[in-house]
């Protein structure tokens, strides 16, 4: 079988009848993942590198559980479009009764080029001349890898919104990315400190807001990431 027909066969399905009605966001717009430009190649790695891959020699990998399987065909299916090779896929076994599956993409020109700009001196560092590569569809990957949120309630009611972006890295390159959102889209994030750490946070209507701005560019079954509501059986 031809790679181009291989590829072909495992696009990502954007489906354009999708309401906002799943999210509680409004209209829906068709999902776009068009990767025909370097330059949404690029913003679609970066929102990767960005999210839950792993840097390996000169290339990286990504790792998920089972248990978010679709979102990582959708990942291979990108992946092979922007490289034009086959996506190395494997399952393997853990102790805590899941398989982790992980992508290995054939290592080519820009994602040596885009691993090498993210780790300096071997260490992932985030500058802003690096987020300026992204674009709409990789901030939407970099939310769904590392984006999580939670339910403010009183009297048993929700009444507040939490968005976080767990990035998990020093204060100083948070404030870059905090930066990066503020002049570059417009949202203003604010910091949350876990341990030694920092984070992304949004409150309700700020969050509702990124949201709404991301929210046609989610894989299928990552709808729950963006869900306002409560009536979602998925966790955060």
């Amino acid at each position: 079988m031809s790679q181009a027909l291989l590829c072909k066969r495992q696009e990502p399905r954007f489906d354009a009848s999708r309401e906002g009605a799943e999210t509680g966001l409004g209209s829906q717009k068709k999902m776009d993942y068009n990767v025909s430009s370097k330059v949404e190649q690029r913003g679609v790695l970066v929102g990767m590198l960005l999210g839950n891959a792993s840097r390996r020699k000169k290339n990286f990998f990504v790792e998920h559980s089972s248990k978010q399987e679709g979102y990582v065909l959708f990942k291979k299916a990108l992946l092979e479009q922007i490289t034009r090779k086959l996506v190395s896929f494997r399952r393997s076994p853990t102790k805590k009764g899941y398989d982790l599956l992980r992508l290995e993409p054939k290592l080519v020109p820009l994602t040596r080029v885009l691993v090498k700009k993210l780790y300096r001196a071997q260490t992932k560092t985030v500058t802003r001349k690096f987020l300026n590569l992204l674009t709409p569809q990789g901030i939407a990957i970099w939310c769904m890898d590392a984006g999580s949120k939670s339910f403010k309630k009183k009297d048993g009611k929700v009444h507040a919104v939490t968005f976080n972006l767990n990035t998990y890295l020093s204060k100083e390159e948070n404030e870059i990315i905090v930066a990066y959102f503020q002049q570059v889209w417009g949202f203003k994030w604010g910091l949350s400190k876990s341990k030694d750490l920092y984070r992304l946070r949004l409150g309700t209507k700020e969050g509702k807001r990124f949201l709404d701005f991301i929210s046609p560019y989610i894989e299928e079954s990552m709808l729950y990431k963006i869900q306002t509501s409560l009536n979602i059986t998925a966790t955060t």
